[in-house]
């Protein structure tokens, strides 16, 4: 297969990593990675990189994420959502939707957050949700997140659910005991759902009935991709049959990564990239350290950058 991009549709219970196996299993292929990981209680954007397509993963632009959070209020947990234990316990206050929007709206702009304990940052080389697992307290730098919205969708006495437009690294689990301290209480997510990361919305996913229909032409998806232990294995269709229906969901890497400038490459060209390195000139619009694709069709051959010498190559995908 091509290199490229899968958005996947993750559901309730599984983790990131279930996902990359799925996928590698089901398409055959051996590199499958990514691009931001989804707790295992939460749902929705979960893109792929297949195969070279790995390679670009950190030249995607995914500064825009965008969650559909549901916030228990008058509890908090040590997870952050309801997989935890609770911690804090305050009641909750009589409300009106004006409190609530104002509290709201002054979550926008740029504002420093810890990182939940949680979580997969690390410290010392190792994730804090290790120590945290082992009992032990890690003290960790808050960080700069950016907040570009937060819209009330709805909300009961002790609910609320909001969709939160931000920038790479905030932690919507976090968000929600803020949230809720300013409301005068706690709070904990008891459900989360990416609509959008990035390039990649939720618009472009396959969900696992969509994809267990393509490789055994069923919707029930558990005994055909997550099969219990011991239990008879569902006859999969041949992957060539998978692998050709599953193209119309793919993502091609020059479309992922159409944030960058490109130079499109005409056959004598890509020949002589394969064949030489010979790249060519960058785009007009390109300053010094600024990065650019070559691209053949909609694929990313490589990824460059204008120097003051000259141009660089920074990847190579696909043979290029």
């Amino acid at each position: 297969m091509k290199p490229s991009f899968l958005v996947i549709d993750k559901p309730v219970g599984v983790t990131s990593h279930d996902m990359v196996a799925v996928v590698r299993a089901v398409l055959g292929v051996k590199k499958v990675g990514h691009t931001g990981t989804l707790d295992p209680f939460a749902t929705g954007v979960l893109a792929l990189a297949l195969g070279g397509a790995t390679r670009l993963i950190q030249y995607l632009d995914e500064n825009l994420k965008v969650y559909d959070a549901t916030i228990a209020l008058g509890t908090a947990t040590d997870t952050g959502d309801l997989t935890g234990q609770v911690t804090r316990e305050r009641p909750v206050p009589t409300l009106s939707d004006d409190q609530v929007l104002a509290v709201l709206a002054g979550f926008k702009g740029t504002r420093m957050q810890v990182p939940p304990r949680y979580s997969a940052v690390k410290v010392a080389g190792k994730p804090l949700y290790k120590y945290a697992r082992e009992g032990k307290d890690v003290s960790v730098k808050a960080r700069p997140i950016r907040i570009d919205r937060i819209e009330l969708v709805e909300r009961t006495p002790s609910t609320l659910r909001v969709r939160i437009l931000c920038g790479r690294g905030t932690y919507a689990r976090v968000l929600a005991d803020e949230i809720a301290t300013e409301l005068g209480t706690a709070g904990h997510l008891v459900a989360l759902r990416r609509e959008q990361s990035g390039p990649f919305k939720e618009s472009m996913a396959l969900d696992m009935p969509g994809l267990s229909r393509i490789v055994a032409e069923r919707d029930d998806w558990l005994p055909v991709l997550r099969p219990k232990r011991g239990a008879e294995r569902v006859q999969w269709r041949p992957r060539s049959s998978v692998q050709a229906d599953i193209a119309r969901w793919l993502v091609p890497t020059a479309v992922a990564l159409d944030h960058l400038p490109g130079v499109t490459l005409s056959d004598g060209q890509l020949s002589a990239l394969r064949r030489s390195g010979q790249l060519p000139a960058p785009p007009a619009s390109v300053q010094q350290g600024q990065r650019f694709l070559c691209v053949h069709g909609k694929d990313v051959v490589v990824i460059a950058s204008r120097e003051a010498d000259g141009v660089r190559k920074l990847v190579t995908v696909a043979g290029g």
